[in-house]
């Protein structure tokens, strides 16, 4: 197997762009003749062998980024002669050591780490996936270790603690909170509505911004300004409400939603993973 096609393989299987079979035969015979197919060879450039399971891949991958071509034998030639081109000018690299400048040579190490890293991750979740069950118990911890109140909030955001001091001294003087939120604060999404932020509650905001709001009685302005890492905050607390928690079927119909504890929880088992791989390296920082 050349090495261009090795890469091009690998490049594929990265990004999970190999065609997946959908008949319905036995699992094993379709498996055997899934890797039948894969393996027949659609063009040889200059030696290189262009296999099927190479152009299906590139195929996905141009169809997602360019969408499907309704002809599809137009479609596989143009796909192959795209192939072919840049098989072509990969050897004609090559045969001009542009390979070993040191620009591209850098590129090509910064590719290679992303794409075994991700085939890492891959491996990770696939042999170890998130069940219904594991979603359950940590939307159960979550529920559990959230705060169960929700603030009607506003703020003004500015860039220094002494701007913010001053706007704190104007309201305590009897300036209106939404007219100061229109003329100096940053956010201009929230200012424009005189600061309105909506309904609240934990994880929308930065922890120092609801840390602030937890302390506050309703109608309460902050008597200094919260630190944050967009600026400093002034914020109004106008209303609170009990915080309504749905129920955990309520929250696995929501598409959103389950797709976002899904991909906290895999982000989380990547992240152990990282850190036990981190633990055992001899890292020396310069």
């Amino acid at each position: 197997m050349s090495s261009l096609r090795t890469s091009l393989i690998v490049f594929l299987a990265a990004a999970g762009l190999f065609a997946a079979g959908c008949d319905k035969k036995p699992a094993d015979q379709a498996k055997k003749d899934g890797a039948k197919e894969a393996n027949k060879v659609v063009a040889i450039v200059n030696g290189d062998s262009i296999m099927e399971s190479d152009y299906q891949g590139y195929l996905q991958l141009r169809q997602q980024q360019a969408g499907p071509i309704p002809d599809k034998d137009k479609e596989k030639k143009i796909v192959l002669d795209e192939m072919i081109e840049k098989t072509l000018l990969a050897q004609h690299a090559i045969s001009n050591k542009l390979d070993q400048d040191p620009e591209v040579s850098a590129l090509m190490k910064r590719v290679r780490e992303e794409i075994l890293a991700q085939a890492v991750k891959r491996k990770l979740l696939r042999e170890n996936p998130i069940t219904d069950d594991d979603v359950k118990k940590r939307f159960e911890h979550e529920v559990e270790n959230t705060h169960k109140t929700e603030y009607k909030a506003r703020h003004i955001l500015v860039k220094e603690e002494s701007e913010a001091k001053n706007i704190i001294a104007q309201l305590q003087k009897g300036a209106k909170f939404d007219k100061l939120a229109k003329d100096k604060s940053i956010d201009t999404q929230s200012g424009k509505s005189g600061g309105e932020l909506g309904w609240i509650n934990q994880g929308m905001v930065v922890p120092e911004f609801f840390n602030a709001v937890m302390k506050m009685n309703k109608g309460a302005v902050t008597a200094e300004p919260v630190k944050s890492d967009f600026g400093w905050h002034i914020i109004k607390v106008e209303d609170t409400r009990p915080l309504k928690v749905p129920t955990f079927e309520q929250f696995m119909s929501d598409q959103r939603a389950r797709a976002n504890i899904y991909r906290k929880m895999q982000d989380d088992r990547i992240g152990e993973l990282v850190k036990d791989i981190k633990a055992k390296a001899k890292i020396t920082v310069n």
